[in-house]
């Protein structure tokens, strides 16, 4: 895995891993699976989005990891959050199944890690896995996703009649574990001590 680390900086819109004041500490590590390929990378207004492809992905990606900041003063519970994005993507299935994986909180911040199965995508045909980690940290809400387009399986709407690599799958959950958001000023929110060989 490769190591990003993102460090917000709220007033300059930009990501960068250079030690910022005490107030634009907050940093969020995330693990990129090695050999993947940042192909989007921008900020817009609050928020900041990055996406990162398997070495190997045309224009009809089957897999995407997506990392986005939300700045500002009133950040979304990760719950509330989490259901308005499970309610928004039953819409654009035909069979749509949500699996809390986790609530609660990781280093001092609220968390939540969700996966929602879309059956037959009205859009695509294609059965989509999203696995969900979403945080609120104090300067920025993070979301991290990883999204699988798969060829459609028959019904009913279960793991194992999903065409998805299950050591794939539990190897990511795994990796989730790992996210987490941090603040090298604050001793409640502390960051792991940096890797030697990274």
């Amino acid at each position: 895995m490769v190591r990003a680390v993102i460090l917000l900086l709220m007033l300059m819109g930009c990501a960068t891993s250079a030690p910022v004041s005490a107030q634009r500490s907050e940093r969020l590590n995330v693990d990129i699976p090695v050999g993947w390929i940042k192909a989007v990378s921008r900020t817009a207004g609050d928020i900041q989005v990055a996406e990162y492809y398997p070495p190997d992905s045309t224009d009809q990606w089957r897999q995407k990891i997506s990392v986005e900041a939300l700045s500002g003063s009133d950040l979304p519970d990760p719950i509330v959050f989490a259901e308005g994005l499970a309610e928004q993507q039953s819409r654009a299935c035909n069979r749509f199944d949500v699996n809390p994986i986790f609530a609660g909180f990781e280093n001092g911040y609220a968390s939540v890690v969700q996966m929602m199965q879309c059956g037959d995508n009205k859009r695509t045909g294609k059965d989509v896995i999203t696995v969900l980690k979403a945080i609120r940290g104090n300067a920025s809400f993070y979301t991290i996703t990883r999204i699988w387009r798969l060829e459609p399986a028959p019904p009913p709407l279960a793991a194992e009649h999903i065409n998805i690599d299950q050591d794939e799958l539990a190897a990511w959950s795994q990796t989730l574990r790992t996210v987490q958001a941090c603040d090298p000023a604050l001793d409640a929110h502390p960051c792991p001590a940096a890797d030697p060989d990274a």
